[in-house]
């Protein structure tokens, strides 16, 4: 494993893995046996995961760049025995442990869909099971040194780094991104959101590996291209998915406009509203069996996971062709960079903000985030532009926080009454909306 100038090697690893389970003992007796990972550097969170994992508890790793009320929101929903905020223990001391066994779980995070992130219960199996079919996409091994540039977090950075460890591979984390952060040419694998991927070809000599893994959003087909040309040779490997699902299909060459058949050992479904069953090439809601799928939110509440005799869905709508091939149509979601934003949690806050009657929110392409939000504020006569935007800095992420701001007299609606989503994007792209000042 390496850091910056740190270097690990399994034996070192393994030695500051068993000092931080010594120190944990004493925190997880009993129940709960979950452990909230609440530091910034990507070493110490996958040190601290592993020695909870090994101890046999639950880790759950959080951003520390959350607001405040983020924070305190997924830590009251994981309810942990023990929160570690400081470096795993430096020294010689040691303790014996044993790896859990395969029930063992993993608390993901979702990126804060529902004003707060959802945590989500997964068995440790639900991970581990896909991992010879990653290896088996990848080719990775042993031999490999596999980049990982986000925090743990993430679900699918925690993914990339289990899985290289569990290959015997050599996990390369970063600090923080920066294309160079990555100038490493014993980097092989690397795994990237597509704006990182981008950034990675701005500089396209930092880099030259030889399987490069996109996932968080959608590939374009110009930037699939692109790494093509910077890079050949290498295999270029998109997949999609979700924290709730876990892998859904996998794409290595073929339409770009596709997401690929399903991952091994996933079963895909197109769905109606009654529930039922589409023929190809209807479009529907996308619905899954697989062996990864997650248990379900911490919290009980309900939420766009839905559940029924073993198959699971996010509501993301698609359609797959005769020969299984999916491509996914819409998301209720805005994907940017990478990140999943509900726009509904995002309009929840703005409407709290003085002067503010009524928001909607929108996602509008962006060239390499993929998407970014836009606040359409019907204003009274005592909103301040300023104090709305502070509202927004000291209550949303930066991926939630809209990029582009807007300001109507009155919101167009329905007859239901309910925002014309419709006709306030076609105004939007038409140029026909004021900013706000």
């Amino acid at each position: 494993m390496a850091l910056g100038a740190r270097r690990w090697t399994a034996a070192k690893l393994v030695a500051a893995v068993s000092r931080a389970a010594s120190r944990l003992g004493p925190h997880l007796a009993g129940t709960p046996r979950r452990a909230a990972i609440c530091v910034a550097d990507p070493a110490d969170q996958l040190v601290w995961a592993l020695a909870a994992h090994w101890t046999g508890r639950v880790p759950a790793v959080l951003d520390v760049r959350w607001p405040p009320a983020q924070l305190t929101g997924a830590l009251r929903q994981i309810g942990p025995a023990v929160r570690l905020n400081d470096r795993p223990p430096s020294g010689d001391r040691h303790v014996d442990v044993t790896l859990a066994d395969e029930d063992v779980g993993w608390i993901s995070l979702t990126s804060g869909t529902s004003g707060v992130p959802r945590a989500i219960g997964r068995t440790w199996a639900s991970w581990t099971s896909s991992f010879p079919a990653m290896s088996e996409l990848t080719g990775t091994s042993a031999a490999d040194t596999v980049l990982v540039p986000g925090p743990l977090s993430s679900s699918m950075f925690a993914f990339a780094a289990f899985h290289a460890l569990a290959a015997g591979a050599c996990v390369r984390l970063l600090p923080a991104w920066s294309p160079a952060a990555a100038d490493d040419a014993e980097i092989t694998v690397a795994h990237a959101v597509p704006t990182m991927l981008a950034d990675l070809l701005d500089e396209p000599r930092i880099l030259r590996p030889r399987v490069v893994v996109s996932a968080g959003a959608k590939l374009s087909a110009e930037w699939e291209q692109r790494a093509r040309s910077v890079w050949p040779g290498t295999t270029i490997l998109e997949y999609y998915g979700s924290s709730e699902q876990s892998f859904v299909t996998a794409r290595c060459g073929g339409d770009p406009g596709t997401v690929g058949p399903p991952f091994p050992g996933v079963r895909v479904e197109i769905r109606g509203g009654a529930g039922d069953r589409l023929a190809p090439g209807e479009p529907g809601v996308i619905w899954t069996c697989s062996p990864y799928s997650a248990e379900g939110y911490l919290d009980t509440a309900t939420g766009r996971f839905d559940q029924a005799g073993g198959w699971v869905s996010v509501g993301d709508l698609g359609r797959l062709d005769a020969a299984g091939v999916l491509t996914v149509l819409g998301r209720d979601q805005i994907t940017t960079g990478g990140t999943t934003v509900d726009p509904a949690a995002v309009e929840a806050v703005l409407r709290a903000a003085p002067g503010v009657r009524d928001v909607v929110v929108l996602g509008i392409a962006h060239p390499r985030l993929g998407e970014v939000a836009a606040a359409v504020l019907e204003c009274g006569p005592d909103c301040s532009p300023a104090a709305v935007r502070r509202h927004a800095r000291e209550r949303l992420t930066s991926a939630q926080r809209p990029r582009r701001w807007f300001a109507v007299e009155a919101l167009p609606r329905t007859g239901g009454g309910k925002p014309a989503r419709a006709e306030l994007l076609a105004a939007l792209e038409d140029g026909r909306l004021r900013p706000l000042p």
